[in-house]
């Protein structure tokens, strides 16, 4: 299916997310480098290498982030596509891929205060700035044109099954945002247990000893 213009988002509804990417940079993720320059980073379910596909780190680090996400989703996403994760992207560089472990349509929205910056989708030119964007970036080749100013986007998307794991995907519906006092937490209603800040699911490396490279020689 052919990329697709949905709506034009109020200025209004990004507004609380941009103040606080502005106030919390989320950092530059290692694992984004291979497809462009800048800071990306990604709320809801990931894929993580050893172990099922789980919440991430970004998304229990930034409680308060997630509910403001899925409030813009409820209004201006759910009832165009269905989603497992959510990719934020702070001035970042993407250079032309495909998005080979995503499935289905993704939506897109640019916002900030920048100019040109379009998305370029097999060689066409579409301005997302504040504009919803419903296009297939598994199946067609994309990246972003060069702006100026300071550009912010969402990439509402579906992390693809993978069948070492029996294609088991959580569901953003398992967790909702809370409240405890003056703090954003993370529930995950099947047990109740909550993550935030530095109290969030173990890393999968913890615990292992590092073996350098002479280690392994010998």
């Amino acid at each position: 299916m052919a990329p697709r213009f949905v709506s034009y988002v109020d200025k209004k509804d990004l507004e609380d997310i941009r103040l606080y990417l502005d106030e919390h940079p989320l950092g530059v993720n290692a694992y984004r480098k291979k497809v462009g320059k800048g800071q990306s980073n990604t709320q809801g379910i990931v894929s993580r290498r050893c172990l099922p596909p789980d919440i991430s780190r970004v998304t229990w680090k930034h409680p308060y982030l997630f509910k403001l996400l899925m409030e813009f989703a409820e209004k201006y996403v759910n009832h165009h596509i269905s989603f497992t994760s959510i990719q934020i992207n702070d001035d970042y560089t993407c250079m032309p891929h495909k998005d080979v472990n995503n499935v289905g349509e993704s939506y897109i929205v640019g916002f900030g205060s920048y100019l040109s910056g379009e998305l370029c989708i097999e060689q066409m030119d579409y301005s997302i700035s504040y504009r919803g964007l419903l296009f297939n970036g598994s199946e067609l080749k994309h990246y972003t044109k060069p702006w100026f100013g300071h550009r912010y986007s969402l990439v509402f998307h579906t992390i693809a099954h993978l069948p070492r794991w029996n294609n088991v995907m959580p569901s953003l519906s398992e967790y909702e945002v809370i409240k405890d006092g003056e703090i954003w937490k993370i529930r995950k209603k099947s047990d109740g247990s909550l993550l935030w800040g530095n109290n969030g699911l173990p890393h999968f490396l913890k615990g292992r000893k590092r073996t350098n490279q002479k280690n392994k020689q010998n």
